[in-house]
């Protein structure tokens, strides 16, 4: 930040940014991260910051932050977080509800907890998910402006895009059999199967960009050297007046990952205690984030593949990503693996463990983006919603994976992949065979590492597009059209 921009910074009262996560754990942590480091006023900038969430989420949130507590939320069939509605289908009936549900409790949290800082004449901004496409009204009522943020990185929203703009009609669909080439001058030749296309994603999307249309800007949890070019192509076709979009991640490690509940000086994590007893680079470490359910068949394929890998593993299935009902709470482990279900763990420092040297994922950007932070090569194994373009990305464009499903099995993402394929991913991740191709893979993911590390770091571009995202913010107070729109 120029000086004189500094200096007028100190002079002039803090940012206030009231942010509004998705009421969805993988949506929250990203947000919530945020928000911590808004509460420190990092990168050089005077920021405040307050989150507005419901009574379950507001257990979860940063000690740090202040929370104002939505506390008429009725959630549909008692689900608190969306990737909990009955068997994770986010596009049966109970969807509509539940977004209806944390409008009607939301909504008015967020206008209530504008007023309140309003009194005191110190400028403010509301940061909320994409999906929440009533805040950017709440805020224009209020007289703040609005950013979008998006917990997708900026290659799979400019994809959706792509896909929705180039549609030919609204009935039309995308063709069967082979693959095709993302239309509409993408940045990159990358080629999707219909199977990869998120329908119903596709079908909502003229709701989230006429909400986009009314925010201020936009902003992503990725950075420069990653997304820069996908980043730009989305701009180019956000609806409304132009506005900029900016990278500003990654969440740090850990940011915002202690919630209100947890104690302080807990003792370090006996998953960590058992990496340390294993070689460098030895591990394979499997999870599919804390949603994203197998079936009881899948994970005996799964566990079968990963014994017959012949190689170190850490499998780790969350409390409520195991199959059925989820699992049930259990830590076993020996010299040849350990498996961990019914908890959570500390995916970040796991991967920035020297043994773990490659991940199997269900491709769910938070999980991409520790991964590249940590510069793990990956196995990617996508289940549903954006995953699969993830999977595109991470394959095809940053070359720092391999796919789990095998070619002849792809267009059948519903087909149980059988323990053998998960066996040869393992090799093939972990350089069976192939050592210069392991090493080459191995060597972008290092280097995509420490390229997210100089972004995050005092001076790097993440750094920089947050400081100009709160200068612009601040400049937008006093100037009544501009928040009009």
């Amino acid at each position: 930040m120029p000086q004189t921009q500094q200096r007028a910074s100190a002079t002039s009262p803090p940012l206030h940014l009231v942010f509004v996560p998705f009421l969805a754990r993988s949506h929250f942590a990203p947000l919530a991260a945020k928000a911590a480091a808004a509460a420190r006023g990092e990168h050089g900038v005077s920021t405040t910051a307050a989150i507005v969430t419901t009574p379950h989420f507001a257990a979860l949130s940063p000690a740090s932050v202040p929370v104002h507590v939505a506390d008429d939320f009725r959630c549909p069939g008692g689900h608190e977080d969306f990737s909990l509605l009955p068997d994770g289908d986010e596009s049966s009936s109970s969807a509509p509800a539940f977004f209806a549900a944390a409008e009607a409790a939301l909504a008015p949290a967020l206008a209530a907890a504008l007023r309140a800082h309003g009194g005191d004449g110190a400028p403010a901004a509301v940061v909320s998910d994409a999906v929440l496409h009533w805040a950017p009204r709440v805020a224009r009522e209020c007289g703040v402006p609005h950013v979008t943020f998006h917990t997708i990185g900026a290659f799979a929203a400019a994809a959706m895009v792509a896909l929705h703009l180039q549609r030919p009609s609204e009935a039309a669909s995308f063709p069967d059999g082979d693959p095709f080439l993302l239309p509409g001058g993408f940045p990159r030749h990358v080629k999707l199967s219909r199977a990869q296309v998120n329908e119903e994603a596709l079908a909502h999307l003229p709701i989230f960009r006429a909400a986009e249309a009314e925010s201020s800007a936009v902003a992503f949890n990725s950075f420069s050297a990653l997304e820069a070019d996908f980043a730009a192509y989305y701009q180019a076709h956000l609806a409304g007046r132009p506005k900029k979009v900016f990278l500003v991640g990654p969440t740090r490690a850990g940011a915002g990952a202690s919630p209100r509940a947890s104690g302080a000086g807990a003792e370090r994590d006996p998953i960590l205690r058992w990496l340390d007893g294993r070689c460098a680079g030895s591990v394979v470490y499997v999870c599919f984030g804390s949603t994203c359910a197998l079936g009881e068949g899948q994970l005996r394929e799964l566990g079968a593949g990963l014994h017959a890998s012949g190689r170190p593993f850490l499998w780790v299935i969350p409390a409520a990503g195991g199959g059925g009902g989820g699992a049930a709470r259990e830590e076993r482990a020996s010299s040849h693996g350990m498996v961990v279900a019914g908890r959570w763990a500390p995916q970040a420092e796991i991967l920035a463990h020297g043994a773990v040297g490659g991940f199997v994922t269900h491709c769910g950007w938070n999980s991409a983006m520790e991964a590249v932070c940590a510069g793990v090569p990956l196995a990617t194994w996508p289940l549903r919603a954006e995953q699969f373009v993830n999977e595109a990305f991470l394959v095809e464009v940053l070359r720092v994976g391999v796919r789990v499903r095998e070619e002849e099995a792809e267009d059948d993402v519903e087909a149980v992949v059988p323990a053998g394929a998960v066996a040869r991913a393992v090799g093939r991740l972990m350089g069976e065979g192939r050592g210069e191709e392991e090493a080459a893979r191995r060597g972008r993911a290092r280097e995509l590492g420490a390229a997210a590390r100089a972004a995050v770091a005092e001076g790097g571009s993440s750094c920089g597009d947050w400081a100009r995202l709160v200068e612009e913010l601040k400049a937008l107070h006093g100037g009544k059209s501009d928040l009009a729109m």
